[in-house]
């Protein structure tokens, strides 16, 4: 095999596809905001934490900072037109979730909603923020769990009927719909 070398400041592209989603915030004003990451992750299991990456200028880490709470809502690619319009630059206070032809549904223990199209939600409480190179690591803890009736299969996220979106780079998504298990 030959291996050459990778310009490392595009090293995030070989840890790709990785799964996108919408983060859902408010403002001090509690007007929604709704951004698109693929910088996602869980961190624990016990208690339930996840983190992502967001540049401290975007709408979203502004809005966490105000208010500690957002909620991940998993985008599944039939809404993927509605997920790339939440992503363009607006003025901050404007619901890209409107702009998307998304809608808003109550959470349950956060005051960010999540979206009903989604076919997943995460609710978190933000437990830590971190300036790691140009973004923020934020943190949260995951204080409410939902998902939509018939999505999980043998207490895992049911890839083939929920088919997740994962992004590849730029304009570039894989649909994650397919499971092949470890022989």
């Amino acid at each position: 095999m030959d291996f050459k070398d990778f310009p490392i400041e595009k090293a995030n592209r070989i840890l790709a596809p990785r799964p996108t989603v919408i983060i859902s915030t408010i403002n001090d004003e509690a007007k929604v905001n709704g951004a698109p990451f693929s910088f996602v992750m869980p961190v624990s299991m016990d208690p339930p934490i996840v983190a992502f990456a967001s540049a401290p200028s975007h709408d979203t880490s502004k809005n966490i900072q105000l208010n500690s709470e957002f909620v991940i809502n998993l985008t599944p690619a039939e809404i993927i037109n509605q997920m790339w319009i939440t992503g363009e630059k607006v003025p901050y206070g404007e619901n890209e979730l409107e702009k998307a032809g998304l809608t808003s549904l109550e959470s349950k223990i956060v005051s960010p909603p999540r979206i009903k199209e989604s076919l997943a939600h995460l609710e978190c409480k933000v437990i830590e923020i971190q300036e790691v190179g140009d973004h923020l690591l934020i943190l949260g803890k995951v204080v409410h769990a939902s998902v939509e009736e018939n999505c999980m299969k043998d207490d895992l996220l049911d890839v083939e009927k929920v088919k997740p979106l994962l992004h590849l780079g730029g304009t570039s998504f894989v649909v994650g719909d397919h499971l092949r298990k470890v022989e």
